[in-house]
């Protein structure tokens, strides 16, 4: 097993996520009202920034006030995903680039979310995308990273380079 020390270019891509994810949210929630008619268009028709706070699962899910302790229940198997992803990250060879991207882009991205829900208690949401007909819940650069991570993650599992997996 590796250190951290001898992953110091993963550390770095999971540091500069979260900085990323930590400034983008700020900045939104310094320059835009908590106001769904309040909103910049980016590319009309397909990409607004919208701010949202999201104190639910994935895409909002359990956001109702009726759930009072699903957003705790949140938290708490967010921080066990990561630690069960920080564990592998930890566990991989150096050897696996795909791999160690893929779990440095979730770590990123989970501990952006996760420190939103223990500092906030809401996880801040605003990119809005809509393609043809197609309206996709409101999201923020964690939760990019965190699918992309998936997706790659996903991809290296398949090509089986890798036999940490």
């Amino acid at each position: 097993m590796l250190t951290l020390t001898d992953k110091k270019k993963y550390v770095l891509i999971f540091v500069l996520i979260i900085i990323a994810d930590q400034v983008s949210k700020f900045f939104i929630k310094a320059n835009f009202e908590l106001n769904p008619y309040k909103s910049i268009i980016v590319i009309k028709d397909i990409v607004t920034i919208l701010y949202v706070k999201n104190q639910g699962a994935v895409w909002g899910l359990f956001s109702d006030p009726a759930y009072s302790v699903i957003p705790k229940i949140i938290t708490g198997l967010s921080l066990l995903a990561l630690v069960v992803v920080l564990y592998y990250f930890l566990k991989l060879k150096g050897e696996c680039a795909w791999e160690l991207t893929s779990l440095s882009f979730i770590i990123g991205g989970a501990v952006g979310n996760v420190t939103d829900r223990l500092i906030q208690g809401y996880v801040v949401d605003f990119l809005d995308v809509k393609i043809i007909n197609y309206h996709w819940p409101t999201f923020n650069i964690a939760d990019s990273f965190i699918s992309i991570g998936v997706i790659l993650l996903v991809l290296s599992i398949w090509r089986g380079k890798c036999s940490q997996f």
